[in-house]
């Protein structure tokens, strides 16, 4: 796991984006450790979203490395020359390490990652920070980080329970379900979060948004229950190698 055993392999976060978030990128992992930071892969899935609800995914088609480059480091909207998708509520989309990416205004993402503090800010559309200041943009570290062939990805087939989602770091599965099932299988430890729904597990009530962290060590294994209507949840596992 990055940062070592003793450290919680994976960020599960709750992004709620009144704005539109900076442009971003991650360091792929054959070139993080020189560039002085971690890889991070991540996965988005779309809580919730305002009508005309976006994200920035890869680039545009005719998007060139040298168009991108020659309007970064002259501080213009390098965000005109990435790829739009428009979104809804139940999307997801695979964000690996060298895809720049950026939320737009009126989504809920649940985010997905891999444990890293290494994020390289593209552009901020020269917003100021709090202390009125336009804050640091990081353009040499993201040039050497953006796949520049990463062009116009598209979000995960509708209803996808795994792999087109799932990374070498962790394992998503999206159930919709009735009734109880197992949280994870015996001997593995799995984060469960509501997406709509109600349900309960080991005694405790989860409604959207709501997380729980099943330990390897529970003994009987944990069952997760729908509360009356079908609930919606995804489950983040480790891989099981």
């Amino acid at each position: 796991a990055i940062g070592g055993p003793d450290r919680f392999p994976l960020l599960i976060k709750l992004l709620d984006a009144s704005d539109v978030l900076s442009v971003q990128v991650h360091p792929p992992a054959h070139l993080a450790a020189g560039l002085g930071g971690e890889p991070k892969t991540e996965t988005w899935i779309v809580v919730d979203a305002a009508p005309g609800a976006y994200l920035l995914v890869g680039l545009r088609a005719d998007a060139t490395r040298g168009d991108f480059e020659d309007t970064l480091r002259r501080g213009g909207d390098v965000a005109a020359l990435l790829h739009r998708v428009d979104v809804a509520a139940g999307d997801a989309i695979l964000i690996p390490s060298g895809r720049v990416h950026a939320i737009g205004p009126g989504n809920v993402i649940l985010e997905i990652q891999q444990n890293s503090d290494t994020t390289y800010r593209v552009f901020d559309f020269n917003r100021p920070g709090l202390d009125g200041r336009p804050r640091d943009l990081h353009v040499d570290e993201s040039m050497a980080s953006i796949d520049f062939a990463d062009l116009t990805p598209r979000l995960a087939p509708t209803g996808d329970t795994g792999p087109a989602l799932s990374s070498d770091h962790y394992e998503l599965e999206r159930w919709r379900f009735e009734g109880s099932r197992p949280a994870a299988p015996v001997g593995e430890m799995a984060v469960v979060c509501v997406l709509s729904g109600s349900a309960t597990i080991a005694g405790g009530q989860l409604g959207p948004g709501d997380l729980a962290l099943v330990p390897a060590a529970a003994d009987p294994p944990t069952v997760v229950s729908a509360d009356g209507l079908p609930v919606d949840l995804v489950r983040i596992m480790l891989p099981a190698s």
